[in-house]
């Protein structure tokens, strides 16, 4: 493993010192897909530092993109944001060809955004801010964090795959240690053409090391965000079926996924999952060398134990490296995070962090809710997996849950945009779900119907297999159901896409245990 150079840059300053330069920053910036000319209506004199797309969230001396979206259009809130302290604002020309994601105006607001351009100006003026106008706000946010991001020898962690994708990020920033070590993550799982732009623009001070989570629906995406945030270190954790029916089979999704090993500097390094065939054939895509983590014969980082500590829901990973071995006590619970935990330890030390200080930090890492989150209500354990899904991800949720004692409940949604393998994904998921000792199955939403075909065929009895709808009676249902079944000791997993919102069954079982009702 090779550790990185000190950075000599630090992130500081402002981005622009006034209208004028911010224009020159967002024009002069070199793009993947062309150039973006920045027209400047009012040129604000404020020092611009820090952006938003949001204009209730807006702070002092901030930009403001005002991008036309599915449900709101920004450009209707441009005074909000002025109000609040923008020291700029960006906006699309009205109707502009270059700006695919913008919806088209309906009837009526093609005045309501001349209304809104025309008290903007009033309002940038009379604030001493700026004004801009261009044919694609997403380009131009990109065009900031592009200029912005080239001021500094920032060292860049990319890390992307189908699934673990935003765990393995939180991971790695826990084992570099996080803000003590000047080391920022993007939030949340902000890892697409308007996230990534946003986290880069909104870096603290002084900050030395960013991990990248990085998506993509489409080939280029990764590209194109590589391009803007300059990755040393590339991490890749899976490829599976997600977003097949916009990306394509699971040759298009592993050759997308590779354009993140595909940007990184001869002087970088690959981390590849070496669990994943479709993985570990992406070394050969850039200059980089390649180092692996996993449970397999020859991985860089070796998983030598994963032990579940019912007691406290932790898991506990040993893995071997260079160094020796070292186990890791993470605060999360279940079998898959041992992957994660393995590819932490192996990128901490392509930044110079010996294995065991990496394996320590790791006891404190910290998720967002809906990611294997665990609880204990009236003595029931509650595994909250309700933020997304995907076949590898529901297998390894299932093979936690069977790790589990007492009896076990599973309340299962459907698996999002798997294109033309979500009929066969369900229905091995259901088998799954058969063959994990279930007492009781949960199939919600009529996309997930497969999951319950699934388990009858794997040889569940159908009198322990039930369907419902997600709409409020059928989560209210479910939360009744289970809550009718359950006692002390045992545990319920609740897991499928985002879609399905099934954080609100999580909240209806816990409402109903804790009244004991």
């Amino acid at each position: 493993m090779t550790a990185s150079a000190a950075p000599r840059t630090r992130v500081s300053g402002p981005l622009a010192r006034s209208g004028a330069e911010l224009a020159a920053l967002i024009t002069g910036a070199a793009l993947r897909d062309g150039a973006v000319k920045a027209e400047l209506l009012v040129d604000g004199l404020r020092a611009i530092r820090g952006a938003r797309v949001d204009s209730r969230l807006v702070a002092d001396g901030e930009i403001f993109f005002a991008l036309p979206g599915e449900r709101t259009d920004g450009r209707l809130h441009m005074v909000d944001a002025l109000e609040r302290g923008a020291a700029a604002v960006v906006a699309e020309r009205p109707n502009s060809a270059a700006a695919p994601h913008a919806v088209a105006p309906h009837a009526g607001e093609g005045a309501a955004l001349d209304v809104a351009m025309a008290a903007a100006k009033v309002a940038a003026t009379k604030h001493g801010a700026t004004l801009l106008l261009v044919d694609s706000g997403v380009r131009a946010l990109a065009a900031a964090a592009t200029s912005w991001r080239a001021r500094f020898d920032l060292d860049v962690i990319g890390v992307t795959g189908s699934v673990g994708k935003t765990t393995t990020k939180e991971l790695i920033a826990a084992a570099l240690g996080g803000a003590a070590t000047k080391t920022s993550a993007t939030p949340g799982n902000a890892n697409n053409e308007i996230g990534l732009p946003l986290a880069l623009l909104n870096l603290p001070d002084g900050a030395e090391r960013l991990v990248a989570e990085m998506g993509m629906y489409v080939g280029g995406d990764i590209a194109d965000l590589c391009a803007m945030a300059r990755p040393r270190v590339g991490v890749v954790t899976a490829i599976d079926a997600v977003h097949a029916s916009r990306a394509g089979d699971l040759d298009a999704i592993a050759a997308a996924k590779g354009e993140l090993i595909a940007a990184l500097p001869a002087d970088g390094c690959a981390v590849l999952n070496a669990d994943d065939a479709r993985v570990l054939t992406l070394a050969a895509r850039g200059p980089a060398p390649v180092i692996s983590a996993g449970s397999a014969t020859g991985a860089t980082v070796r998983i030598e134990r994963v032990e579940l500590d019912q007691a406290t829901a932790h898991t506990l990973v040993t893995v071997a490296t260079e160094e020796g071995s070292v186990t890791a006590n993470l605060p999360l619970f279940g079998l898959h995070f041992a992957s994660g935990a393995a590819l932490a330890i192996a990128t901490a030390g392509t930044c110079g962090v010996p294995a065991a200080i990496a394996a320590e930090r790791l006891s404190n890492v910290a998720l967002p809710s809906g990611r294997a989150t665990v609880r204990s209500v009236g003595g029931v354990r509650l595994i909250d997996d309700a933020y997304n899904a995907a076949p590898s991800s529901m297998r390894a949720a299932l093979a936690t849950l069977a790790a589990s004692p007492a009896r076990r409940f599973a309340a299962l949604g459907a698996m999002g945009e798997l294109g033309d393998y979500a009929a066969a994904a369900h229905l091995e998921i259901g088998r799954v779900a058969a063959s994990s000792d279930l007492e009781f199955l949960i199939v919600l939403g009529d996309e997930a119907d497969g999951i319950a075909e699934g388990a009858r065929l794997g040889g569940m009895p159908i009198e322990r297999i039930i369907r419902l709808s997600t709409d409020e009676a059928g989560i209210d249902a479910a939360a009744g159901l289970l809550r009718d079944r359950v006692s002390a000791g045992d545990s319920i997993l609740i897991k499928a896409s985002r879609a399905s919102e099934l954080e609100r069954l999580v909240a209806a079982i816990a409402a109903r245990l804790e009244a004991g009702a």
